[in-house]
């Protein structure tokens, strides 16, 4: 029996859930016949005087977010109560929609990751975080070093006992970070819950978090790659909250047919090429590396020549020639071809 306890969602329109938050006190809602066209098509574009389109819905209000988390990307959304907590790459915010039609910032957890995916049980709040810019004490400006004891990777945990003050009771680290979980309750186990962690992330180095192995399988039975973790939180002291298992869930699988990359993709592609970014081949397809994760390469490249400073462009030159390298050494043998092509060695939910 698995309850989960989170909702999720890539933008958070206040109005677009309020049906659900009033649907205990409201009529049902008529279904609305379908629309003979799409009216998405041709909406007119913008940062926040985009045009609009709905159906068989009725939005009550848009809500901004804070200065400090507006131009975050916004993640999952959960609910509690009156109170709808939308994730946000700057941190969890605590909605109140009490009164849907004027939605109000109860709380605003500064803390930078991505993604932020939150879950809420009872009085506790999960938050994922995987990127390379998570930091153990919620500050921001990421961390330069590649390996670092200040990096979070993993699920925090709050007590939102008192919901408008937050309090992180639990960092729980992990070899890939948590880019989302889910919460699963045992229904013979009342003292505990649990939660299922996700990670999509490359694996970290075993300097940074002791026990993490980037090999495969093949080459290490310890191999962080195939698994998912299982995150064991205790009810009555969560700050105790730590990894109980790591299933190796995705061995076996075989590797699906791709079709390539679709034209619009191919083309973004290509503009990112000629700008200069950085691109590796995964698994056959050529991909666009993140500023998140070429910055700490190079500051581990001037690290390494005793430089200070900014990379220079000899460091960014020699980033290129051996990048190809590093994925090759972090995915396996099978990202070069001269080894088995597994199925996926992590979900993204």
């Amino acid at each position: 029996m698995l309850l989960t306890y989170r909702t999720r969602s890539v933008t958070f329109a206040l109005g677009l859930i309020a049906l659900g938050a009033c649907a205990k006190s409201s009529p049902p809602v008529a279904s609305a016949p379908t629309p003979s066209r799409d009216p998405r098509v041709g909406l007119r574009a913008g940062k926040d005087n985009a045009a609009e389109a709905q159906w068989n819905l009725k939005i009550l209000a848009n809500a901004k977010p804070p200065e400090r988390f507006v131009g975050a990307t916004n993640s999952d959304l959960s609910f509690t109560g009156n109170y709808a907590i939308q994730g946000n790459y700057n941190g969890p915010i605590i909605w109140d929609i009490s009164n849907p039609s004027q939605p109000k910032v109860k709380a605003a957890f500064y803390c930078p990751a991505s993604q932020n995916d939150v879950s809420v049980y009872k009085n506790l709040m999960f938050v994922s975080a995987e990127a390379m810019n998570g930091r153990v004490d919620c500050m921001g400006g990421g961390v330069q070093d590649t390996v670092s004891k200040d990096r979070f990777r993993g699920v925090r945990v709050f007590d939102i006992s008192d919901i408008a003050n937050p309090k992180l009771v639990a960092n729980v680290q992990t070899c890939r970070g948590s880019h989302t979980h889910t919460v699963v309750e045992d229904p013979k186990d009342k003292e505990n819950v649990y939660v299922y962690v996700s990670g999509s992330f490359i694996v970290r180095s075993p300097n940074e978090l002791p026990g993490c192995v980037r090999e495969t399988p093949d080459k290490d039975p310890n191999s962080s790659l195939f698994r998912i973790e299982v995150i064991k939180v205790p009810l009555a002291n969560p700050a105790a909250a730590a990894i109980v298992a790591s299933p190796r869930i995705f061995s076996g699988l075989t590797a699906p047919e791709t079709h390539g990359l679709a034209p619009d993709d191919l083309a973004a592609l290509n503009a990112a090429r000629a700008q200069g970014a950085f691109i590796v081949k995964v698994f056959g397809n050529d991909q666009v590396l993140p500023p998140g994760m070429i910055r700490p390469m190079l500051d581990s490249i001037v690290k390494a020549r005793g430089g200070t400073g900014a990379p220079t462009g000899a460091d960014s030159a020699a980033l290129r020639d051996g990048i190809q390298g590093l994925v090759d050494k972090m995915i396996g043998a099978q990202n070069t071809g001269t080894g088995p092509r597994p199925g996926p060695t992590q979900c993204h939910d």
